[in-house]
């Protein structure tokens, strides 16, 4: 059906798919998994509410801006109206300015106080009419009305902002848990936990805030220029989607910590357990991984508040008070198209201790350093930042990890040449060659006595060695247990680990006075005879053996004479399969052979083909 071509076209590109690396890595324990699966139910979750709330928010500024068309109210010429203090101010400049111009429509009284509001089926939209004395049926002016609540207009359209921005925050925050996953990445571990403290505490402030809100609109309604009508109807009914926000975001703020601290543990083991790195670069990786975690943060919150800001001045009636605003415009957008970059550059510049990178970075961040104190400087964002809780948190929050990232990086670069580069670039190559890294336990120390320091021969590789042991005297004390190597994995047949003794293809490992073998940190047995072994070069091609039987030189056989005589007979060839296990048959021939003499024999070991590490 298919041609050859295609189906090896078909092959390679199935070979090159990371499905099954994504697959593996999402379930390599059950916490992983629980974790992509809190994750994605979450993120669904908390959209579809995210999505209904701004639903509903579109839905009550449909209704005051319905009411201020019909009664034919423009905004751009009354000013812009805010609530301050339980007040309804409405200004024709900057508040606090020389020329603000600010007056006070409705005062603000005890809040708790009896208010009635009349229940008047007016806002179908269509048959309100604008007139500058009170309706004479109902006693409100409807445009007064109207410029009173102007207010609400404003605090809904920013709602309606918000809920953009949080409803693309849980979406940011799925992308990072995949990608602590599928990196296996302590920062984005600790980014992800970090963020969803931050949206469990804007969920509870929001259900919080919008019970101020509904105070202060009944207050604004019972004693303003309403006269008690209530255009909103039935609308502040529909606050029970942000509580079951509250709800879920709370569930998954202490499930995941619970699953976090999991994965940590085994993300950490393998980071910080990891050998081939020094105490130092342990040291300095940490702080590279406290600057990831800030970095990450700090990335999101400039990124959202100067959208939010944007958004601000472009659609709202303080547009009028900006000065310059095209110059407002493009520096708000090439900070924006600034901050990818800057990640990058952030990200990439302390793990590769790149100093070229660096110094970009550097300027990049010296350019949103001076943005911010810039936008400090304006009479107008102060202003909105103390009227708007959201951004004021969403600004603040990005200003302070934007220093605290400037801080941490230059921590970083301090440390710069002390190995982390390496260390991270070598760990980088064996994780995409799918090699198992080696990592030790903290704890796993030697007994005193055997904490001895010995000469390493760097030419050789030895694979490892066994001694003979009685099952009846071996050490069964727990400082006795020997840990599982990598070649005593292989080695783990029990009768070839009692009666052989292996020894390498190569001279020993240690090198240190002769005969003592208890500093070398081994069990002593009376009848153990170590002794270096020459290479051979005979190979059976057959069993893939290779045979170590090539005689002593002289002067090496001239030192083991001195040692107590031994059987004559010729060593025996141990075979092994290309698993390293020797076959049960060819150990009871072995041992029926050693049995009559006084001590065990020191056989070859044959070296198996193949590549074990």
């Amino acid at each position: 059906m298919y041609s050859p071509q295609t189906r090896a076209w078909g092959k390679r590109v199935i070979g090159m798919s990371r499905v099954k690396l994504v697959f593996a890595r999402i379930t390599l324990t059950r916490y992983t998994t629980l974790y992509c699966i809190l994750a994605l139910f979450t993120c669904l979750t908390l959209v579809i509410l995210q999505a209904r709330t701004f639903v509903s928010n579109t839905e009550g500024l449909d209704v005051i801006q319905t009411l201020v068309d019909k009664t034919h109210v423009n905004t751009t010429t009354e000013g812009f109206s805010f609530l301050q203090n339980s007040n309804v101010v409405i200004c024709h400049n900057i508040p606090d300015q020389p020329d603000s111009n600010c007056t006070t429509l409705v005062k603000g009284t005890n809040p708790n106080a009896h208010v009635h509001v009349r229940d008047l089926p007016l806002l179908d939209g269509l048959h309100l009419e604008a007139r500058d004395e009170d309706d004479n049926d109902n006693g409100v002016n409807l445009q007064q009305c109207a410029i009173s609540l102007l207010w609400l207009g404003e605090v809904l359209t920013d709602a309606r902002r918000e809920d953009l921005v949080t409803l693309a925050y849980q979406l940011w925050l799925l992308s990072m848990s995949m990608t602590t996953l599928l990196n296996e990445s302590l920062p984005h571990l600790f980014a992800s936990l970090a963020a969803r403290a931050l949206a469990t505490g804007w969920a509870a402030f929001r259900v919080h805030g919008n019970q101020n809100l509904y105070t202060e609109y009944q207050h604004v309604i019972a004693v303003g220029a309403c006269h008690g009508f209530d255009p909103m109807g039935d609308w502040w009914s529909q606050d029970g989607t942000e509580v079951a926000a509250l709800v879920f975001n709370a569930l998954d703020f202490v499930l995941s910590a619970l699953i976090s601290y999991k994965l940590f543990k085994v993300y950490a083991s393998q980071t910080f357990s990891r050998v081939g790195a020094s105490g130092e670069v342990h040291g300095v990786y940490k702080i590279v991984l406290s600057f990831s975690v800030v970095l990450q943060l700090a990335g999101f919150f400039i990124l959202a508040s100067t959208s939010l800001w944007i958004g601000k001045i472009s659609l709202s009636p303080i547009r009028s008070f900006v000065d310059d605003f095209p110059l407002n415009i493009a520096i708000l957008v090439v900070t924006a198209v600034f901050e990818i970059p800057w990640l990058v550059l952030g990200w990439m510049s302390v793990r590769r201790e790149s100093k070229v990178l660096f110094i970009l970075f550097s300027i990049t961040t010296l350019v949103l350093v001076a943005m911010a104190i810039i936008m400090v400087m304006s009479p107008l964002y102060r202003f909105v930042l103390s009227e708007w809780s959201f951004y004021a948190t969403i600004s603040i929050a990005g200003d302070v990890l934007l220093l605290a990232t400037s801080s941490l990086a230059i921590v970083c670069r301090l440390h710069f040449g002390k190995g982390l580069a390496h260390f991270l670039r070598v760990t980088d190559m064996l994780d995409d060659g799918d090699f198992t890294p080696v990592t030790f336990t903290k704890g796993d120390g030697v007994s005193p006595a055997d904490d001895k320091k010995f000469t390493l021969d760097p030419e050789l590789a030895v694979l490892g060695y066994s001694y003979p042991m009685d099952r009846g005297t071996a050490d069964q004390s727990p400082g006795g247990i020997r840990k599982m190597s990598a070649f005593s994995m292989i080695l783990s047949n029990d009768q070839a680990e009692n009666n052989t003794i292996h020894l390498s293809s190569t001279p020993a490992l240690f090198t240190g006075p002769a005969g003592d073998n208890s500093r070398l940190g081994l069990p002593m047995h009376p009848h153990a005879v170590v002794k270096p072994v020459v290479r051979s070069t005979s190979l059976a091609s057959s069993s893939n053996v290779v045979t170590v039987s090539e005689p002593q030189p002289k002067a090496k056989r001239a030192l083991l004479d001195k040692a107590p005589a031994e059987p004559t007979q010729p060593a025996k060839v141990v075979t092994r399969s290309r698993s390293g296990s020797v076959p049960p048959a060819q150990q009871q021939q072995q041992q029926a052979a050693a049995a009559p003499a006084h001590r065990a024999r020191a056989h070859s070991v044959s070296k198996p083909t193949g590549n074990f590490f």
